[in-house]
């Protein structure tokens, strides 16, 4: 065996431990190994000092009695937190009397008037209708009258034969002016002749015209304003809800299907909200339902309907509604 070995057997050897085999390997090793030997003596000495030593005091009372001592510090504990605890909150509770008679009474009586103060608050505003605006609602073709036709030009007189002559003008070279940029002349003019501006009003006016009035205008005309245009003020469009129904389609134009969604296999409605102008023409479209590839060829074809215009209270109004524009693959 390893030294190492039979040097961790020392101490078995000592205590008389060992038998056999191991013993007298031990003894030899002993008998050949100096440091051995001296380690045995080490050993035998402090075997024989604690030996020596008086036995350590009995303490198993005091380990007995350990969780005994542990539960009454505890108790103790508790029941002085108890007692702080019960002389602080002693004076905050408030014990309110009991009545049940007096609540049975009460609550039948608080949930009536409310049920009453809520049925006046209903029924009042409906009884009383005197004062809400009676609304007359019917419906026009408001379309702008076209404009006059202009004045056929003057017939052109014949001349005879005799009076065709025939004249040879001088061809002069022009130069390449190119229209919005300033051009250096050839040769410079001595004089700048003044241009003639001429008047173009009429002389003596217009029977019924205006002072600065415009050339071709109409007759109780507004500087500015639209031929067929409506006096006053445009009131907001409202909406196709109630008494208020849609106006009538007066022109439809199919729209066109994308190719790309015919090859894509893509169909279905599209849901939009129109708004049409005084002359029932569609003012804005905004699309509620979407179907990405069919949205804008539904807006192009529901912006060239024409509705026919409503008239609300002898007033032209515009009207926000509902379209529906369905695709189908044939």
């Amino acid at each position: 065996m390893r030294h190492r070995k039979l040097q961790d057997l020392l101490g078995a050897y000592l205590d008389s431990e060992l038998q056999g085999k191991e013993m007298r390997l031990v003894e030899e090793h002993l008998r050949a190994c100096r440091a051995c030997r001296e380690e045995l003596g080490l050993l035998k000495k402090l075997d024989a000092f604690a030996r020596s030593l008086s036995p350590a005091p009995q303490e198993e009372p005091y380990w007995e009695a350990f969780p005994a001592r542990v539960k009454a510090a505890v108790k103790q504990r508790l029941s002085a937190g108890r007692e702080k605890e019960d002389a602080m909150f002693r004076d905050s509770f408030i014990v309110a009397e009991r009545s049940l008679g007096r609540s049975a009474m009460v609550f039948p009586l608080s949930l009536a008037a409310h049920l009453i103060l809520v049925s006046l608050l209903v029924i009042l505003p409906l009884m009383n209708t005197g004062d809400l605006p009676r609304v007359e609602i019917y419906s026009a073709f408001l379309a702008p009258p076209p404009p006059p036709p202009p004045p056929p030009p003057p017939p052109a007189k014949k001349r005879t034969s005799s009076q065709v002559k025939t004249r040879i003008k001088p061809v002069q070279a022009q130069a390449n002016i190119e229209p919005g940029k300033l051009v250096a002349p050839v040769e410079i003019p001595e004089e700048i002749a003044d241009e003639q501006v001429s008047d173009f009003g009429v002389e003596g006016g217009v029977e019924g015209g205006v002072e600065g009035g415009v050339v071709g205008g109409v007759l109780g005309g507004v500087v500015g304003g639209v031929l067929g245009g409506v006096v006053g003020e445009v009131e907001s469009p409202v909406r196709a809800i109630g008494e208020i129904k849609e106006p009538r389609l007066v022109r439809k134009v199919d729209p066109i299907y994308p190719e790309i969604a015919r090859q894509a296999r893509v169909a279905g409605t599209v849901i939009l909200e129109a708004t049409t102008d005084i002359y029932g023409r569609v003012a804005t479209v905004k699309v509620i339902r979407s179907i990405p590839l069919l949205d804008q060829a539904a807006i192009d074809a529901v912006r060239q309907w024409v509705y026919e215009p409503m008239i609300i209270n002898g007033k032209p109004r515009g009207v926000i509604f509902t379209v529906t524009v369905r695709f189908e693959l044939k």
